[in-house]
């Protein structure tokens, strides 16, 4: 038993009043005895014991009350857990990431735990709560009021490490109890990282189920194009295999172009196609019902124009000379154009995306400076050696000793391809592993820092690359090597034109690194922007030479159509999505979790307060008084 007030205790010092009292009242008294009343000596012996008797009853009956009626100030108490007495601080992080807008009972599992969590919390209790993106500390409910049910869903979604560091920052005082209420549906947690809390953290996991966790969402797009027709491949998913069909819309803007249905059958994705061959748009949305989670059921995209790619070839021939690779760039998407490096002025160098050095016999070094300054602006740059080219010729150009080594004279097959660069990508519908090999007579060795693409047949590399420069270990000329008669000449030297002036894609991610080089220029305080319909925001942006490098990281953080410009021209159409991590619904294995687990948020307060609950003991020392002075009342009524 523990005493909220002790001090009243020194009250009890006043019981000496009613002792003394009673000691006054039984002082002896001196008889004497007459020959005439002898007969009434046995009655009056036994009324003076009854009356001592009754005093003594009284006196004990009185003291009893009194302290009984002083415990009762002193309030005493008796804990249900040592805890009890603790001065306790409270903090609730309540989830409302996408995957809490799965349904509940009744409504959302984010709109239920609101309601009921805001039923549990007193008037006057204090609390810190915090979600994905949003933080209150040390607040009542009237402080919050106006902000708690405005509570909306996140993209973002704390991991268990990062969620209890931001409720050990919320707790005040070090020599409290710390207690920390997770409200969440425990789905999409990373299984790597435990819950870890430490000994002075009382934790609470409060897990909400939902009623059902069908959802369908677009999980990607991507474009596919020839020279003859384009179109756009949607992959829908499923958490579960279904044999529904989910209608998909497509937009330009708010526009309806084309429905499709996916059908899964059973399975847990689906694809669509929809042809954009004659379709002239640049605000593309793909669109399907809403179901369990809305986030994931639009997906935005933007198609540009594709813009002319500059190459460049430079070669020491006549002027009248044309190579192998007019006709690989013929296209209306290049602009090629081929030039003796004897008559070329070199300050044309900083205007062109791909820049070819074809069988170059001299190199002085007014052009290696050019190469290097087109290198630092981000240019690509490809090295068709001559037969006569020495090793150490190129060697300025990138962080290596030199990139060429020992020449050789032999003749080598060229067998291998490495299919996973990205020089490759989307050429080969399989690996091919028997192929016409093309041939070369004379080769230089390339430096192994060099990322092999093609090989020969003793693992040297033909073709490497390594930061956009792409180097060929023999010149192409027929006297050398068949290299220009093979079908990888073309997608070798076509899509390094295009990757060195990529478009954008179709969409990005928020809150990935995604770097777009853009050609723009800009004054001395001018920045480029992110403009949509109904915000304007600033990404993070460096210079790159001649061109711009935003990185949209950070900025924008809203999914949808955004126009990159500069004042008021609009150099690109931009689109942005949220992630679809939260669309997987992985749950949580709580099972080895060594924390409290909750169905519901009433049972876990109600588990909380019966914790901390204290057995008051002053009424019943208040009823004990109370008894005992009404039993000295009917001893001095009843007892004579």
């Amino acid at each position: 038993m523990i005493l909220e007030k002790p001090d009243v205790l020194y009250f009890l010092l006043l019981l000496i009043i009613p002792i003394l009292v009673h000691l006054f009242q039984l002082r002896t008294y001196k008889t004497t005895k007459f020959s005439n009343v002898a007969l009434l000596e046995r009655i009056k012996l036994q009324s003076r014991k009854s009356s001592i008797l009754k005093k003594w009853l009284i006196l004990i009956t009185r003291l009893l009350g009194l302290v009984f009626l002083i415990l009762a100030f002193a309030k005493p108490f008796i804990p249900s857990t040592e805890t009890a007495l603790e001065e306790d601080e409270i903090a609730i992080y309540l989830d409302n990431s996408y995957s809490m807008e799965l349904p509940g009972e009744r409504m959302s599992l984010l709109e239920e735990a609101k309601q009921n969590l805001w039923k549990q919390l007193g008037e006057e209790q204090r609390f810190s709560l915090f979600t994905n993106d949003r933080t209150w500390k040390n607040v009542t409910k009237n402080d919050i009021k106006a902000d708690f049910f405005s509570i909306d869903f996140a993209p973002d979604h704390l991991s268990f490490e990062n969620l209890l560091l931001q409720a050990e920052s919320m707790f005040q005082k070090r020599e409290s109890s710390h207690s920390l209420f997770i409200i969440s549906d425990a789905l999409n947690f990373k299984d790597d990282i435990r819950l870890k809390p430490g000994n002075d953290l009382n934790l609470n996991l409060i897990i909400k189920q939902p009623a059902s966790l069908e959802n369908f969402n677009i999980a990607s797009a991507h474009l596919k194009a020839n020279n003859t027709s384009k179109s756009l491949e949607a992959e829908l998913k499923s958490l579960a295999e279904t044999d529904k069909d989910v209608t998909v819309s497509l937009y330009d803007n708010d526009e309806l172009i084309a429905k499709t249905k996916a059908n899964f059958e059973e399975s847990t994705s689906a694809l669509v196609n929809f042809d954009l061959s004659n379709k002239d748009f640049q605000r593309g949305k793909l669109e399907i019902e809403s179901d369990g989670m809305s986030y994931d059921n639009t997906l935005f995209f933007s198609l540009n124009k594709e813009k002319q790619i500059n190459v460049l070839s430079l070669h020491s021939q006549t002027n009248s000379y044309k190579s192998f690779l007019a006709s690989i760039y013929q296209t209306e998407l290049f602009n090629f154009s081929e030039y003796s490096i004897s008559n070329f002025d070199y300050a044309r160098i900083s205007e062109v995306d791909l820049l070819i050095l074809n069988e170059i016999k001299e190199v002085n070094p007014i052009l290696i400076s050019r190469l290097r300054e087109f290198q630092k602006n981000g240019g690509t740059l490809v090295i068709i050696p001559d037969e006569s080219t020495a090793p150490g010729t190129f060697k300025e150009l990138v962080n290596t000793p030199a990139i060429y080594q020992n020449p050789t004279v032999a003749k080598r097959e060229i067998t291998s391809i490495n299919f996973e660069h990205p020089l490759f990508e989307n050429v080969f519908s399989e690996e091919i592993q028997n192929f016409d090999y093309p041939s070369t007579s004379r080769f230089l060795n390339i430096h192994p820092s060099f990322t092999p693409i093609l090989k020969f047949s003793n693992g040297q590399s033909f073709l490497a690359e390594k930061n956009r420069t792409y180097s060929f270990a023999s010149a192409l000329h027929p006297n050398v090597s068949n290299f220009t008669n093979s079908p990888l000449v073309v997608p070798v030297f076509y899509n390094m034109a295009l990757q060195s002036s990529p478009s954008p894609q179709l969409y990005s991610v928020l809150g990935q690194e995604n770097l777009i080089n853009v050609k723009a220029n800009l004054g001395k305080d001018e920045v480029l922007k992110l403009k949509s319909d109904n915000q304007q925001v600033i990404p993070q942006q460096s210079r790159l030479g001649n061109s711009i490098q935003i990185n949209t990281q950070y900025q924008p953080k809203s999914p949808g159509h955004y126009q990159l410009v500069q004042g008021d021209s609009t150099l690109l159409h931009l689109s942005f999505n949220f992630n679809r991590n939260e669309s997987l619904l992985n749950p949580l294995d709580i099972g080895d979790l060594k924390v409290k687990t909750f169905s519901s948020i009433p049972e876990a307060f109600n588990s909380f307060t019966e914790d901390r609950k204290i057995l008051e003991l002053w009424i019943w020392m208040l009823i004990f008084a109370v008894g005992f002075f009404l039993m000295e009342l009917l001893i001095l009524r009843f007892l004579n």
